[in-house]
């Protein structure tokens, strides 16, 4: 089922004549006289226009600001069509501007002033100055019998348009056409658009938003085979994940279909050769990538540099999952500068040449982007191809790289657990390769995929967990007291919940006492819990070794941009009667106020 990116206005849009073909004879009578009351006027304006003049306010900008101008979050047209395109504002109707939209082109839409207000029809807009006419006609009794219509008064008279603002709260409504719309206004103003009748049918899945009511009674919830909502479930997909290809400029999308109970968040990293990496987030724009609030990644103007990993990671109480999916964008044939990898060489592909080392150089002035297999990962990775033709371990998709060095059975550790859309519910094992372990959950029998086994003892046997050397002992930068002193804060706390996430990680705190506080304000604000980052941690040997204890712990760390964080060497360690003793006394004689 595919969804619309909702968006905070839609398209000014005025009903038009071809749109209202099965209205009744009144309405088409009434639609008639408007548009000839209309054209009287119009005669009479231009009548006392000269030639010149029309010549030269033809090429003229339009009045008012475009949306985007007056407001960064007005996306304008962002709902995956991008149509009505435009070079200049006299391409648009006098009342719209050429403004620029989320696909990186330009589209005509409904000009803003500067108080917020929407351009009229007739060009003029931001409210009714002195010298406005004055007019008595109301809406009263006048009926709009298309789907989504509203009456406006336009010249003086009452006239159905296409409503232009929907509210924010999401309440996912399934309708005819088969669309997902982010609540029922989107759907009225769709059909309106279209100038055909939408219906509200029940949902096969119900998406929830957030901050979403209670499900709707027409609804049914994602099928899970537990006996009730309050038992806990780790994210799994209902579908697979799979590789797109498309050509420079296209537009793609990756739905990251998860499920479980607590619903789980959803963020998207795209996979680098950078240590840090970009952590995407529901409801935001990153360049010609948008996040929308159901977790869909959307990709516009797509380059090549846009090809690569984009990596959904999903989360809740009772687990997280991590999904791959691979992009290649493709330059059309005319535009393509590199041959066949296989043609240059004049023998045979090998086996041996996944194994060879990926060839970074850069020996022309040409560079895009390529895929190379990674033998020590098992898998296929984008990188950056400078134009030497010395390795054949370079391929233009990721199809082709998995197809000639990914061997069958490889990787099947690394897929994520996927339930599939039907209903013969099965408890199944898949190794879940974040928590390096193999995770219960429920298979509906159909559409998954072989990460997929039917006991633990065979998840284990099939995805051994490599062996690893003993950990070794944490290190603190400095003893207690110095840690303390450096330290922006240190509380005491006990640790109420611990989510790990790729190289990273949350704490979630019930505060017992606060020590230090430099920059939070926890005290002032009476602060009950917190909520702590841990940064660049190995989980297979976290340091600091935090666990789920009902111990309270003594936690020192950092405070950057209002966010509480510790490191692998922040002191962490099990509270004594002791140790909290000897900070007190620390506090008390303002010790780090005088080293």
């Amino acid at each position: 089922m595919m969804h619309k990116i909702p968006v905070l206005r839609l398209k000014d849009r005025r009903i038009k004549d071809r749109r209202w073909r099965g209205a009744a004879s009144s309405q088409k009578f009434g639609l008639r006289w408007i548009c000839a009351y209309l054209s009287v006027l119009l005669v009479g304006e231009l009548a006392g226009l000269s030639f010149s003049a029309s010549v030269a306010a033809s090429g003229a900008e339009h009045e008012g600001l475009c949306p985007n101008k007056l407001n960064s979050n007005l996306w304008v047209d962002a709902q995956s069509t991008c149509e009505r395109e435009c070079n200049f504002d006299e391409d648009c109707a006098d009342f719209e501007k050429c403004c620029t939209n989320v696909c990186g082109l330009n589209s005509c839409v409904a000009a803003r002033f500067s108080d917020g207000t929407p351009a009229q029809p007739g060009g003029r807009g931001g409210g009714k100055g002195d010298d406005a006419p004055a007019s008595t006609a109301t809406c009263e009794g006048f009926i709009c019998s298309q789907q989504g219509a509203t009456c406006d008064i336009w010249n003086g008279q009452p006239i159905c348009k296409c409503q232009d603002r929907c509210e924010k709260e999401p309440n996912f409504t399934c309708a005819s056409d088969g669309l997902t719309y982010f609540n029922r206004c989107y759907m009225d103003a769709e059909a309106c658009i279209r100038g055909v009748t939408l219906t509200v049918v029940t949902c096969r899945f119900y998406l929830a938003g957030p901050h979403t009511s209670p499900l709707p009674q027409d609804t049914t919830a994602y099928p899970t085979p537990t006996s009730s909502q309050e038992d806990p479930m780790p994210p799994t997909l209902y579908s697979n994940p799979h590789h797109q290809s498309i050509y420079v400029g296209g537009t793609v999308n990756f739905h990251c279909d998860v499920i479980g109970v607590p619903r789980p968040d959803i963020t998207w990293e795209k996979q680098s050769e950078r240590r840090e990496r970009l952590v995407m987030r529901p409801d935001q724009m990153y360049g010609n990538v948008v996040i929308t609030n159901i977790g869909q990644l959307v990709i516009y103007n797509a380059q090549v540099w846009d090809t690569g990993i984009y990596t959904c990671i999903a989360r809740n109480s009772a687990g997280v999952l991590r999904a791959d999916y691979p992009l290649s964008v493709i330059r059309r044939a005319d535009d393509d500068f590199s041959e066949d990898p296989e043609m240059p060489m004049g023998r045979p592909f090998s086996p041996a040449d996944c194994l060879a080392e990926v060839d970074l150089r850069v020996c022309s002035g040409e560079r895009h982007v390529d895929w190379y297999y990674d033998s020590k990962l098992g898998t296929c990775i984008a990188f950056s191809n400078g134009g030497c033709d010395d390795s054949r371990n370079r391929f233009e998709t990721y199809e082709e790289c998995k197809a000639s060095c990914q061997r069958e059975g490889m990787g099947v550790c690394f897929l994520p657990a996927v339930q599939g859309p039907c209903k013969s519910w099965e408890a199944r094992w898949a190794w879940n390769s974040i928590m390096k372990q193999c995770q219960a959950f429920a298979y509906g029998g159909c559409h998954g995929n072989a990460n997929s086994f039917l006991t633990k003892k065979e998840c284990e046997a099939n995805c051994p967990q490599a062996k690893r050397k003993p950990c070794k002992t944490c290190r603190v930068k400095g003893k207690m007291v110095s840690s303390l002193c450096r330290s922006d804060f240190a509380i005491v706390g006990r640790l109420t919940e611990l989510v790990e996430e790729l190289d990273s990680g949350l704490a979630r705190f019930t505060l017992e006492e606060v020590l230090r506080d430099e920059k939070m304000g926890l005290t002032f604000f009476n602060t009950k819990h917190l909520e702590v980052t841990i940064a660049k941690i190995d989980w297979s040997c976290p340091c600091p070794n935090i666990t789920m204890d009902e111990n309270p712990l003594l936690v020192m760390g950092v405070v950057q941009d209002g966010m509480a964080i510790i490191q692998s060497d922040s002191y962490v360690r099990a509270i004594t009667e002791r140790r909290l003793k000897k900070l007190r006394e620390v506090l008390v004689k303002k010790a780090c106020e005088a080293s």
